[in-house]
């Protein structure tokens, strides 16, 4: 509790307004959706109102690449006529705004904050998880206890996030982070409040049934314990991950979806299917954000003639918010030319990170952007959980970070 009221003092007396603004926006990821939207849409119609937009140009590289990328979504969205496109274009600019901001203002001491500030609202949704999962343990007929996750989406658990994947996604970020704060933690003894976050966070992505954020995780800490140079616990995490994936072989059930489920991708399938006979009106491009959403019920008659129907129906077949795939979303939204303008400001950040871990710059950031790098390659590879508000936000600001270092770097 101590922590807690000195944080509480020193955000109201000692932090500035851009400081109390990024703990704001960060704290926001964590709770309701509606709040965070809420709020990312206020900090940038606050730095709009301000005119910071032309300063912050001038001093974030790469900015003027998200601004330009967001207009040419909006636009592209309204050529199409897809509305629902355009208007997620307004939320993605009011997004990449605050990214910006957080770009110009974050500095060491405040980071070391919010990533504090995050690990205790995750904690928070974890309690709301519980109790969301006990309800659907009363309500669900098909559920036989507490521990019996199921395979529909409306019956697992999602908390203050659209779906279990997005929340699956922000628990993976949220224990990088507490393996972060356990690697670098000063007093050491602080460690022991990190574990026991670790572990909360660990069974909560059990209770979402995210089949795949176990691996995604894995990968994200592997990164961080080369980059960290903890060799030795990198060799026994390597070893307890490929014992922990011959339990499961052998005992499949100790995760009640991958027991029931497997790894099938059959669903997917069908998804990518439908994806590459749209992708030949879109590989320019695109047609806006949620494009898939908006135009696959015109390819069904496509699918069917090519590939038949007798295993997918109209409805749930090939239907989906996305494509569930980073090699094939942004051909299909953003066509080439915004895969380019995207990849183009992504691949910048990427680049300083590379020269953080080689030039030996600011270990500790480099550590906390390469967990959440690697961790959001490996998720999107078969699901696109990041492009949603929370999980999407919380990737670019940590991708971000390597501004605190702005100066070594730019020598």
């Amino acid at each position: 509790m101590g922590h807690i009221r000195s944080f509480l003092y020193d955000f109201r007396h000692i932090y500035t307004l851009e400081d109390k603004l990024i703990v704001i926006m960060c704290a926001s990821l964590f709770l309701p959706y509606v709040v965070t939207i809420a709020t990312l849409v206020g900090v940038a119609i606050y730095v709009l109102v301000r005119k910071k937009i032309p300063m912050l140009l001038k001093s974030v590289k790469r900015a003027n690449i998200l601004l330009f990328f967001a207009v040419y979504l909006l636009v592209v969205s309204l050529v199409f006529q897809n509305y629902l496109g355009a208007l997620i274009s307004v939320g993605i600019a009011a997004i990449f705004v605050d990214v910006i901001y957080f770009r110009k203002y974050i500095h060491r001491s405040l980071l070391e904050i919010i990533i504090n500030v995050m690990i205790v609202l995750s904690l928070v949704s974890v309690v709301y998880a519980i109790g969301e999962q006990l309800y659907y343990m009363n309500t669900v007929d098909a559920m036989h206890g507490f521990f019996d996750i199921q395979n529909k989406p409306e019956h697992r658990v999602h908390t203050f996030f659209f779906n279990a994947n997005y929340y699956a996604m922000m628990l993976v970020f949220a224990s990088t982070f507490c393996v972060h704060q356990f690697m670098f933690a000063r007093p050491t003894s602080r460690r022991i409040f990190y574990v026991i976050a670790g572990i909360i966070n660990l069974f909560a992505i059990f209770l979402t049934g995210g089949r795949i954020a176990w691996l995604c995780l894995a990968i994200g800490i592997f990164g961080m314990l080369l980059v960290g140079h903890w060799y030795k616990t990198f060799v026994a995490s390597v070893g307890g991950v490929g014992l922990a994936i011959g339990v499961l072989a052998l005992k499949p059930g100790l995760l009640p979806r991958i027991a029931s489920q497997g790894l099938s991708i059959g669903r997917r399938l069908h998804i990518w299917r439908t994806a590459s006979l749209m992708v030949k009106d879109t590989w320019l491009f695109g047609k806006g954000p949620l494009t898939y959403y908006h135009f696959y019920p015109n390819y069904y008659d496509a699918y069917v003639a090519k590939w038949g129907s007798s295993h997918l129906s109209k409805r749930l077949g090939i239907s989906a918010p996305h494509t569930h795939s980073m090699f094939i979303e942004p051909f299909i939204s953003f066509g080439i030319v915004g895969t380019l303008l995207l990849g183009w400001y992504v691949l910048s950040q990427i680049r300083r990170l590379v020269r953080m871990i080689i030039r030996k710059i600011d270990p500790s950031t480099a550590t906390l952007i390469t967990g959440v790098l690697l961790s959001t390659i490996a998720f999107c590879i078969i699901d696109f959980p990041v492009f949603w508000v929370q999980t999407g936000t919380l990737f670019l600001f940590i991708l971000g970070c390597s501004e605190i270092d702005k100066k070594e770097l730019d020598v």
